[in-house]
């Protein structure tokens, strides 16, 4: 089975036995466990981690990956920790609150958005240089706190004592995305919840995480997760396609 553990609180060390490199999960990451693969998996703080997951079976990742014209031996070898794809935190988000989709059907989304991800941006090993993946994950815990504001790259460039092209180089490298793709994505992680969570309006969600119009709130919400808000809001996963 491929096991996708979306991190929804706090922060899981995950060592995978066959390379033992130690990679960091934070909120929004997924850990991407492959079919009988040993790992390690701790917790450098006690109490508030949590996670949700989904386990997929081989033949139904294999036939994903076939449709898509992705090698299986690329995604094999694809590190565990990926970084936030906002549609399959989205997917499971939904899934947590039983709304009614199978869970055949979430296995296939799922995997049809990892695969996605994997023919857009080509796995990669991060950049090992310990230093620079700390400064990364500086920069990300100040998105994570402060992703409601209009932050720089330049302004996250200086937080961790980068030049900003450096540092754009470097966070791409260690994440997969650049930083404000990164930003994009919290915001939206974060307007997922409160969709689900609360009967606020959209508009005031919009702006709420960071958007500063509707427009643009709910044309990257569309070209993210594959549905308007309000689909999200009221729709099962499985109605998503009939928009996106």
């Amino acid at each position: 089975m491929w096991t996708f553990a979306l991190v929804r609180r706090g922060t899981f060390l995950y060592r995978e036995a066959a390379t033992n490199r130690l990679h960091t999960l934070r909120p929004g990451w997924l850990l991407f466990g492959k079919p009988g693969s040993e790992f390690e998996c701790s917790h450098p703080q006690d109490g508030g981690d949590e996670c949700a997951s989904v386990a997929i079976s081989e033949e139904v990742f294999s036939d994903v990956a076939s449709a898509a014209n992705v090698p299986a031996k690329s995604l094999r070898s694809a590190p565990p920790a990926l970084p936030p794809l906002p549609r399959v935190a989205a997917l499971l988000e939904h899934a947590r609150r039983r709304d009614g989709t199978d869970v055949d059907e979430l296995g296939y989304l799922v995997a049809e958005s990892v695969v996605a991800h994997a023919c857009a941006a080509p796995f990669v090993e991060v950049a090992r240089h310990p230093s620079h993946v700390a400064r990364v994950h500086d920069a990300i815990d100040r998105i994570e706190a402060r992703c409601r504001e209009p932050l720089s790259l330049t302004e996250l460039a200086d937080s961790v004592g980068f030049s900003p092209f450096h540092f754009l180089r470097v966070f791409r490298r260690v994440t997969g995305v650049t930083p404000h793709q990164y930003l994009l994505g919290a915001r939206l992680r974060l307007a997922v919840r409160m969709l689900l969570d609360t009967h606020r309006p959209v508009t005031e969600i919009a702006y709420e995480v960071g958007f500063q119009d509707l427009s643009n709130f709910v044309r990257t919400f569309h070209r993210v997760i594959g549905c308007s808000p309000r689909t999200y809001r009221h729709q099962p996963a499985s109605a998503w396609h009939n928009e996106a």
